[in-house]
Order: C-alpha cells, then sequence, then structure tokens
C-alpha cells in the first residue's frame, strides 16, 4: 500500500481547478470568497453519514492521529509545509484548496485533520524557540525547560482547548439550526461543527501567533525593551495586538470555508442573523477588530507597553 494511497491528501485537494465529473458526485458547491473548490449541481450538502459518524469521527480521527505518530511513513509533511507557507503568505489560497473536506469515497466523516504532520511541526516550531528565547534571557536548562512548558503546553494546547471548546459550542448554536436536538441526526447532522475542527482552526491561526510573537518579536527584542520609548511602545504592541487581530481574520477564513456556511450567504434572503458567513464578518470586523483597536489606542495613551510586560512575566 503506497504512502499516498494512506494518506487524507489527494492531487484534487491542492489542485482544486481539476476536472472532476460533477454527475456522480454529492459534494458541496462552496468557497471562500475569490476562488471556488469544486461545483456540482446542487449547492447544497447531501449527507450519506448517520449520527453515529458525526459523534465518533472526532474519537476516529484521533485514533488514526496517534497511530500514525509510530508510523513515518504515513506522515505527509510536505503537504503540511505547503500549508504552514500559505497560512503566512496567502490563507484564503490555503482554504480555498480545503483538505478538510471529506474525501469523495465519503469514507471520512469529519472536515478535522487525521494526519498529525502540521501538529508536529507547529509543536517543533514553538520547542525551537522556547529554547531560542531560554538560551538569550535565561540559559538554566531547568529555565529552558519550564519555558518549552509554558510556550508549547499552556500557550498553545491549553488555550486552544479552551478556544475550540468555545468556538465550537457558539458556531454550533449560532449555525446549526438543529444543534442540540436529542435523537435522529438533530445533534450530528450535515451541518455539525466537530471540535476537532474547531482546534485545526486554532492550530492553523496559531501559526501567525507563532510568526509574529515568537519570532519577529524575538529579533525586534531589543528595540522593544528600551525604557521610556515611544517607538518601542508603538512597536511592541502593535506586534501584540495585530497578531492577534490576524489570528482572528484567519479564524473567519476557516469557519467560512465550510460548505454550509459559505452556501447559505446565496441561499439566504434574511439579514445578518440569517446569514452565517455575514454573520462570522460582523463579529470579527464589528466586534473584534475595532475592540482591539480601542485597547491599542489604549495602551499607547497610558504608556502601557504589553510587550514588556509579557516577556518581563516570563523572565523576571
Amino acid at each position: 500500500m503506497s504512502k499516498r494511497f494512506n494518506l487524507p491528501y489527494t492531487t484534487q485537494d491542492l489542485f482544486p481547478q481539476a476536472s472532476i465529473p460533477s454527475t456522480s458526485l454529492r459534494f458541496p458547491q462552496g468557497s471562500v470568497s475569490g476562488g471556488s473548490f469544486i461545483s456540482t449541481s446542487s449547492s447544497v450538502f447531501t449527507n450519506n453519514n448517520s449520527s453515529n459518524d458525526y459523534a465518533g469521527g472526532n474519537v476516529q480521527n484521533l485514533k488514526i492521529m496517534f497511530k500514525r505518530l509510530f508510523k513515518p511513513t504515513t506522515l505527509d509533511f510536505e503537504t503540511a509545509m505547503w500549508e504552514i507557507f500559505h497560512l503566512i503568505i496567502n490563507p484564503k489560497k490555503m482554504y480555498r484548496s480545503h483538505y478538510y473536506y471529506k474525501p469523495l469515497s465519503n469514507t471520512k466523516s469529519t472536515y478535522s485533520r487525521d494526519d498529525p504532520s502540521f501538529l508536529i511541526l507547529l509543536t517543533a516550531f514553538l520547542s525551537i524557540s522556547a529554547i531560542a528565547w531560554g538560551i538569550a534571557y535565561s540559559p538554566r536548562i531547568w529555565d529552558i525547560g519550564k519555558l518549552i512548558v509554558y510556550m508549547v503546553m499552556i500557550d498553545f494546547y491549553l488555550s486552544g482547548i479552551v478556544i475550540a471548546t468555545i468556538s465550537w459550542f457558539v458556531t454550533n448554536k449560532l449555525f446549526n439550526n438543529t444543534y442540540g436536538n436529542i435523537g435522529g441526526v438533530g445533534r450530528y447532522n450535515v451541518n455539525y461543527i466537530e471540535w476537532g475542527f474547531c482546534f485545526d482552526i486554532h492550530c492553523n491561526s496559531f501559526l501567525v501567533i507563532w510568526c509574529v510573537l515568537y519570532v519577529l518579536q524575538f529579533i525586534l527584542l531589543p528595540l522593544i525593551r528600551i525604557k521610556k520609548s515611544v517607538f518601542a511602545l508603538i512597536l511592541g504592541n502593535s506586534l501584540y495586538f495585530g497578531a492577534i487581530g490576524y489570528y482572528f481574520v484567519i479564524t473567519f477564513y476557516g469557519f467560512n470555508s465550510l460548505p454550509f456556511i459559505n452556501n447559505s450567504s446565496t441561499i439566504s434572503k434574511g439579514g445578518a442573523m440569517n446569514n452565517p458567513a455575514k454573520l462570522l464578518q460582523m463579529i470579527i470586523l464589528v466586534g473584534i477588530i475595532p475592540t482591539l483597536v480601542v485597547g491599542w489606542i489604549l495602551s499607547i495613551c497610558f504608556g502601557f507597553n504589553v510587550a514588556y510586560t509579557m516577556v518581563d512575566t516570563y523572565f523576571n
């Protein structure tokens, strides 16, 4: 059995413009704005899976990911690097290719990853960053070990579990009208958003946090830590508020790539509350981003250097 056959990625996942006969497929017509993943004769995703498929999909994915950790030949680091590259320079393109979509064979019942390659790489990047920070500012072995635990296990994994749980609950309440129904396919229907998918969105979005706050900030830290400097204040606070804002923008791309959220923007005739894609935009553009801008302005006005405070918390 070949390596490619064992992986959840195919050529069609990465090159969606390839022509596929639409008559034999039951697949969503959906895209992130600016491109289309695949087009079929119907704009409604057909549910071919039972409620048990959706209920057990996350558990099954976890089992597969755990097994692949001990089978390096089944890991696809090439695809994971492709994802990382495009998440940094063009997240829309990555989500247009949307490897989360269920394979054409319908053998996969969830949208979340079942290949741990991306998670392994991001964990490795964070660990290397922690070692670099430790060598530069706290060179004792014990302190470097604690720093790895903080940056990897708390900053990334623990925060990811909390954020994924909140977004899983909120998005299902907002975008899945039958979520919470007892019996049948009410809870785990075709519009059900899995917790694993929400955690994947966090992993994708956290990549920009790593780039800006773990790498770029490390390089610029001698400038950021200049005391009583307006430039250092603006630079440090801009890094933090900008990284957090972009985290939510990439999160929006991720959820908006789901076919039943994106398709509803063409089906719904009501206002934003009846249009999940528009509602997501409102939450990001009218709620979160303005709040971050106000927070950035207030921090500058009151001379509160977020970067200096965070570094002092880690290394004091």
